[in-house]
C-alpha cells in the first residue's frame, strides 16, 4: 500500500485503522490482466486472462555477470515471452559431510538441471533476449460448473530448474511460450517513434539509452557510426525522455527536472531530500557493493535519483575481467510518504553496464539538461531529433 496514504490514516485514525486498511488493500489490489495463452514444453496449452501479482518480469539482458544488464518490462508492452534451454545437465546429489563444514558427500544417482533462456517480443518490435528473475504468472479461466466464477492456475517462471533424482530433462515440465493475443487493441493509436542524432566532440561512442519518464523504463539505442557520433534509439512509445550517451571519453546524461505524473498534488524536493535518499540508496547494494547518488530531480511524489554502481569486490569470473572493475549507472524512481523516502515499486532502471580500469581514473560522468525531456510523440513525427556536441555545451 502507498505508504502516503497510511501516514494520513495513521494521523488521523491510529495504528490500527491504518493496518485494517493495509490489510483491505492487499487483498482488494487491483491487478492487470490480459488475454493470452500459456503453453508449457509438454504440449499443454491454457488460454485466458494472463497476469501478473505485484512487480512485472525483470529480464537480464546478456550473459554473465559482467556483461549485462537488468531491464524492467512493461507489462502492457509485452507481445510475448519465449523462453528455451541454454544448458542441460545432470548433477548428483550431495550433502555436507559434517555439521559446521563444507566438505560434500555425493549421494547415489543424478537429477536433471536446465538453464532457461528467455527472449522478450515487445509491441513495437523490439527484442530482449536474456534470462527472467524468477517470478509466478497466473492465468484465469472461467469455472465450467459456475460461469459467474472463474479457475486460477500458478505456473513458475524460472531460469534454472531441477528435478528429482532419477528423472530425465524430459520428464521437466516449464512453460516454454506466453502469447499475448490484444496486441492490435492495446498497442497505441499512435504507434512508436524514434530518437535520432549525432553526439560530436565526444569521443568515440560506445553506447547510447534512453530513459523513458511517464513510463520509468530504460530503452538502449543504437550506434549507427562510432566515430561520426551517430545513434539512433528506436521503438519508443509516447513520452519524454532523458537521453545518455556513454563515450570512451567520458559518459554525459540528460537528468531533467520533468518528472512522471502522479495523482497526488507534487511536492517540491527540499534541502537534504538528496542526503537522505543516499542513505536508502546504499540498503540495496547486492551484485553492487559500492552506490553514489550523483543528482536528484523532479518532486517527492516521483523524485528521478542518478545512481552509479561499482562492484569493487573480487567476483567469481574475475579472471574473465582483465582488470577491469564492473560498473553501472542507473536511474530511480523514490516518492516520500510523509516521513519517510520509498523507492518505486517499479524499482530501476539501467542505463549502461560498463567497464573501467581498476584502480584506474574512471571516465566522468557528466549531467547535461540539453539531453534531458525529449518529447517523442509519433502522431506528431516519427522522428525526434536531438543533436549534441560537447564543445559547444562547455563539456
Amino acid at each position: 500500500m502507498d505508504g502516503r496514504l497510511v501516514d494520513r490514516v495513521v494521523r488521523q485514525f491510529g495504528g490500527y485503522a491504518a493496518l485494517l486498511l493495509a490489510l483491505l488493500a492487499a487483498s482488494s489490489r487491483a491487478v492487470e490482466r490480459r488475454p493470452g495463452v500459456i503453453r508449457l514444453n509438454n504440449g499443454q496449452e491454457h488460454k485466458g486472462e494472463v497476469f501478473f501479482k505485484g512487480n512485472p518480469p525483470r529480464i537480464y539482458e546478456g550473459d554473465g555477470a559482467a556483461k549485462g544488464r537488468y531491464v524492467n518490462l512493461e507489462f502492457a508492452e509485452l507481445a510475448s515471452l519465449s523462453f528455451f534451454v541454454r544448458k542441460e545437465s545432470a548433477e548428483r546429489p550431495w550433502r555436507f559431510k559434517n555439521a559446521g563444514s563444507d566438505e560434500k558427500e555425493y549421494l547415489e544417482g543424478e537429477y536433471p538441471v536446465l538453464e532457461l533462456g528467455v527472449e522478450a517480443k515487445l509491441k513495437g518490435g523490439q527484442t530482449l533476449k536474456g534470462h527472467l528473475m524468477n517470478l509466478p504468472v497466473y492465468i484465469r479461466t472461467p469455472d465450467g460448473e459456475n460461469p459467474m466464477d472463474y479457475l486460477e492456475q500458478k505456473f513458475h517462471l524460472k531460469f534454472q530448474i531441477q528435478g528429482e533424482v532419477g528423472q530425465k530433462a524430459g520428464d521437466l515440465a516449464w512453460v516454454k511460450e506466453i502469447v499475448f493475443v490484444d496486441i492490435e487493441e492495446a498497442a497505441p493509436a499512435a504507434g512508436f517513434g524514434a530518437i535520432e542524432g549525432a553526439f560530436t566532440a565526444m569521443g568515440i561512442i560506445e553506447q547510447v539509452a534512453a530513459y523513458g519518464i511517464d513510463r520509468k523504463r530504460s530503452y538502449e539505442g543504437r550506434v549507427l557510426d562510432a566515430a561520426k557520433g551517430t545513434y539512433r534509439i528506436a521503438d519508443l512509445p509516447p513520452d519524454r525522455y532523458d537521453v545518455a550517451v556513454l563515450t570512451e571519453r567520458g559518459i554525459w546524461v540528460g537528468l531533467s527536472a520533468a518528472a512522471a505524473a502522479t495523482k497526488e498534488p507534487p511536492r517540491p524536493l527540499e534541502a537534504g531530500d538528496e542526503a537522505r535518499i543516499a542513505e536508502e540508496v546504499v540498503k540495496f547494494r547486492d551484485f553492487f557493493d559500492e552506490q553514489q547518488v550523483l543528482g536528484v530531480q523532479g518532486h517527492r511524489e516521483a523524485a528521478k535519483v542518478m545512481v552509479h554502481q561499482r562492484r569493487v569486490k573480487a567476483q567469481h569470473d574475475e579472471k574473465g575481467l582483465e582488470g577491469k572493475e564492473v560498473q553501472r549507472l542507473d536511474v530511480w524512481t523514490f516518492y516520500m510518504s510523509a516521513t519517510q523516502w520509498h523507492i518505486d515499486a517499479r524499482g530501476r532502471a539501467n542505463l549502461f553496464r560498463y567497464f573501467e580500469p581498476r584502480g584506474g581514473t574512471p571516465r566522468p560522468i557528466v549531467l547535461r539538461p540539453e539531453l534531458g525531456a525529449c518529447q517523442v510523440d509519433p502522431a506528431q513525427a516519427k522522428i525526434t531529433r536531438l543533436d549534441f556536441a560537447a564543445a559547444e555545451a562547455g563539456k
